[in-house]
């Protein structure tokens, strides 16, 4: 979406010094800023982007809180550069002539992201959230970067401290919301399980007379959900849903799941998704109810979520040299999600492993929810547990049953006991928050055994 100064002016209340050439797209990076860009100048704890805005040549304007050094050209004088980030966004969005859908959730946001927009390809052009800009900073720059004849827009909302879900609700303004659960995930900020629902549900509460909210009805969180001023649909395994999950079969050698659903009316629809786990059927079962919201074929929905395939570190299927399968899963996790992977593996035929990392921002209670991982993991039947990270190697497990259980403070450490342990036609998952970096021992998993295969060939 291409901008004007002027507009930049107008949508942030700042006042514009000199006059900008022609118009340009936001940007808040000031290594790919110049020629038909407008630079926004963030300022965080640790940097401040005014710092930069000398550096970046041609560009059509910027919006600066202080006069920069050395900068040639338009600018737009604003108080805070980040709340004027998010009016642009506001702008942006009214400018939209397509529906939105905002969704949230503890767990599995992105892969439920990823599903809806699957669903709703028969809209047309589907504009979506890219990597990790779902915050306060993020969904302004999607908007933003929206293009002015999208059909759809699916807008991924995160949170990490109480009032950020008001805030995008507001930005985004999103007709259909979605929540996808609610979790132990951001506990110290957002003060336990009851504040991660209120913080959730702030989604439903902003809901506009039109809008249509999407309860997942086996979440006792959401479950009561309503909507005075909207209408509702719901979702889950129950029959008093308007979209039913009926089942969900994972397939061990494509590592994908055959997904069932009854939809509104009674028919009864099949598709095999790109990831493993019930869970995600479950999750398509709310894109699925998102499509209805909007009116869509739902059939050609269903048949559409083949489209789907997992999103960076989540569930993808990842081939490790000699026979050995992977899952890596080491984006994200907190102890539901855990629970969702180890499932997975557990479910799969065969030898199987997980190596399993710290779930961060769990607040006092951590040390808890690690010990009940660790027992979980455990207690699932798999031949082989690694625990890794300096709280989950120190996770009691009272009773390993058949499993072999080992600690490694560093997930790299635990590389050469992998490679010793795995054999072809073993499965191995790889799961803990991004700050654990679990996915380092994947990679030295594959280093390894990629210099011993090519050892061999010499």
């Amino acid at each position: 979406m291409r901008l004007t100064m002027a507009d930049v002016a107008a949508a942030t209340g700042g006042a514009l010094h000199g006059e900008g050439a022609g118009e340009g797209v936001v940007t808040t990076d000031s290594r790919t800023a110049g020629p038909g860009s407008i630079f926004v100048a963030l300022v965080g704890d640790r940097f401040d982007g005014h710092d930069f805005a000398a550096h970046v040549q041609g560009a059509v304007g910027g919006v600066f809180s202080k006069p920069v050094e050395g900068w040639r050209g338009a600018w737009v004088e604003v108080v805070d550069t980040t709340r004027a980030l998010q009016d642009l966004g506001r702008w942006a969005r009214r400018r939209l002539r397509c529906p939105v859908v905002g969704l949230t959730g503890s767990n599995g946001k992105t892969t439920t992201r990823a599903l809806t927009a699957a669903a709703l390809a028969q809209c047309g052009e589907v504009h979506q959230t890219q990597g990790n800009l779902n915050n306060h900073l993020g969904v302004p720059l999607t908007l933003l970067a929206t293009p002015e004849d999208a059909d759809v827009v699916v807008l991924e909302m995160g949170t990490s401290s109480p009032g950020e879900i008001a805030l995008l609700a507001d930005i985004g303004a999103p007709d259909v919301r979605l929540i996808v659960n609610v979790g132990p995930a951001h506990l110290l900020e957002l003060g336990g399980l009851p504040g991660v629902a209120r913080e959730k549900r702030a989604l439903f509460d902003s809901a506009r007379p039109g809008d249509v909210i999407v309860v997942n009805a086996d979440d006792p969180y959401l479950a009561d959900a309503e909507a005075p001023r909207g209408r509702v649909l719901r979702w889950g395994r129950g029959e008093d849903v308007d979209v039913q999950v009926l089942d969900a079969a994972l397939d061990p050698e494509t590592l994908t799941t055959r997904g069932v659903w009854r939809l509104p009316g009674g028919a009864v629809v099949a598709t095999t998704l790109g990831a493993p786990g019930a869970h995600v059927a479950h999750n398509a079962g709310g894109a699925l109810a998102v499509a209805a919201a909007l009116g869509l074929d739902l059939v050609q929905a269903a048949a559409d979520l083949a489209r789907f395939a997992p999103v960076g570190m989540r569930l993808r299927s990842t081939p490790v040299p000699g026979g050995v399968v992977a899952i890596n899963d080491a984006y994200n996790a907190n102890p539901a999600s855990m629970k969702s992977t180890i499932d997975v593996v557990a479910s799969l035929p065969g030898r199987r492993a997980l190596v399993l990392g710290d779930m961060l921002e769990l607040g006092p209670g951590e040390a808890a929810f690690h010990a009940e991982i660790a027992q979980y993991a455990a207690a699932a039947g798999v031949e082989l547990v690694v625990l890794v990270g300096p709280r989950m190697s120190e996770a009691p497990v009272s009773d390993v049953g058949p499993s072999t259980v080992l600690r490694f403070v560093d997930p790299i450490d635990a590389v050469t006991d992998l490679d010793a342990w795995l054999r072809s036609g073993d499965h191995v998952a790889f799961k803990g928050s991004r700050g654990a970096r679990v996915e380092r021992a994947l990679e030295g998993l594959i280093e390894r055994r990629s210099t011993k295969s090519s050892e061999a060939f010499a």
